[in-house]
């Protein structure tokens, strides 16, 4: 299975991808290769027993924050655990996507998730408050319980 969710929204996307690998991997319990580029999907389930997580190996040349500087090599050996990162600003090289549009496709890139880290820590800040509440709702009916 691949790009499921493409053309939706990234939350609606990530929700879709989400809701199918669950479903075959806890109710069907079938053997599945499933692809996706939604990388909150590799956090949800990388403690998961009825998922493994595996990747394509390559060889990165002249790794760096510049996606014009380095050279892949796809190595064609399936390997354990999650991909390291993505590298889909050097296979829109290969497909000979003009220089200009890589590179203004990588500063949004860059834009954008800063803006889902702020999010994720902002969304923590909130567990974090959420149980503190909690808790203090919790000890504040046990003192009343013990008046």
């Amino acid at each position: 299975m691949d790009e499921l969710g493409r053309g939706t929204a990234t939350f609606d996307g990530t929700a879709i991808a989400s809701a199918v690998v669950k479903e075959l991997s806890e109710n069907i319990k079938c053997r599945t290769m499933f692809s996706t580029h939604y990388h909150s999907l590799v956090e949800d389930y990388s403690h998961s027993l009825s998922v493994r997580l595996g990747h394509m190996a390559c060889m990165v040349e002249n790794e760096c924050e510049d996606p014009s500087q380095e050279t892949i090599t796809f190595l064609y050996k399936f390997v354990k655990g999650a991909c390291p990162k993505s590298y889909g600003f050097n296979a829109a090289r290969l497909a000979d996507i003009p220089e200009e549009v890589i590179q203004k496709g990588h500063k949004k890139a860059k834009e954008f998730e800063k803006s889902v880290l702020s999010m994720k820590v902002f969304r923590n800040l909130c567990w974090i408050a959420e149980g503190a509440l909690a808790a203090k709702d919790y000890l504040d009916k046990l003192t009343l319980l013990h008046v």
